[in-house]
């Protein structure tokens, strides 16, 4: 897949997703609503609902795959959207930009801010738990894998990781560690809730699983090297005024890059006995990767 090609692609599954998001949560005079609204719609890839369509394109590659993973992919999104808002708090990472704009709790104060994040998270799982059309067995395993990403095993523990790992100096395996929970965990996710969704085999849902996990660490060392950089993608206060635990600052620019290039080799490796239903998915990894070089 040519980069124009991929840029299409994104481009019809962004706006499939943000129709999606704007019709679960229409506008209202409610603040909170209005607060709700101003971070779920603040821009961004998308890229993790766009893993959750593509996931079920490479396992079942029908039409009607796409619309039984769009609540779930929604609810991903709105997964992500409580962890940047809650992130952005004066108790964590307390930035006071985000994409461009100010942060939630600098708009509509700390308090609605917590509650932003609170309700975003809760009716994520609403939306997947009212989803029509899906296999209830299936439905409940994806809905089982969400909770098991977002929560204490995956990313509030790696966010609790990184919180102790803050001034200290880290080891490699520790920050593995905290980029495996914290990021990692909600794109491996988003890859297996669309195998899930689709009825992908024990086999290919393995092969999708590597794919995420590679793919993950692979956007994680990306965005450690921009913001390192200083690049036009780095947003709010940088890793190295947080004092943060970071690829770069282990293992400087060249060898992150190195590190970066073979997760996103591993990640177009695990698709190997996928056919072309499979091609975004190889192609993500590739421009993930092409992002920081």
């Amino acid at each position: 897949m040519t980069d124009a090609a991929l840029a299409r692609y994104l481009g019809a599954r962004r706006r499939v997703v943000e129709r999606a998001l704007a019709a679960r949560v229409p506008p209202t005079r409610d603040r909170l609503r209005q607060a709700i609204r101003y971070s779920l719609h603040a821009g961004g890839k998308r890229l993790r609902p766009i893993l959750v369509l593509a996931s079920a394109d490479a396992a079942d590659g029908t039409a009607g795959i796409r619309r039984t993973a769009l609540p779930f992919a929604c609810a991903i999104e709105m997964i992500h959207t409580y962890s940047l808002v809650h992130d952005d708090l004066p108790a964590m990472d307390d930035d006071a930009v985000r994409r461009g704009r100010p942060t939630s709790h600098k708009v509509y104060g700390e308090g609605l801010a917590i509650l932003v994040g609170d309700a975003l998270l809760t009716e994520a799982f609403g939306a997947m738990a009212t989803a029509r059309g899906v296999d209830r067995a299936r439905a409940l395993a994806a809905i089982a894998e969400v909770a098991a990403a977002a929560g204490e095993a995956g990313m509030v523990g790696g966010q609790a990781l990184d919180l102790a790992a803050e001034g200290r100096r880290a080891t490699l395996r520790a920050v593995r560690a905290i980029h495996d929970r914290k990021t990692g965990a909600l794109f491996r996710a988003a890859v297996r809730v669309g195998g899930l969704l689709a009825g992908a085999p024990a086999a290919a849902l393995r092969r999708l699983t590597a794919y995420g996990e590679h793919l993950g660490l692979a956007f994680q060392i990306a965005d450690d090297i921009l913001d390192a950089a200083g690049g036009p993608e780095a947003d709010g206060r940088t890793d190295r005024e947080l004092d943060k635990a970071t690829y770069p600052a282990l293992l400087g620019l060249a060898g992150s890059r190195r590190e970066l290039a073979r997760a996103s080799a591993a990640a177009v490796g695990a698709l190997r006995s996928f056919g072309r239903e499979a091609e975004p998915l190889r192609a993500l990894a590739v421009h993930v990767a092409a992002r920081a070089a």
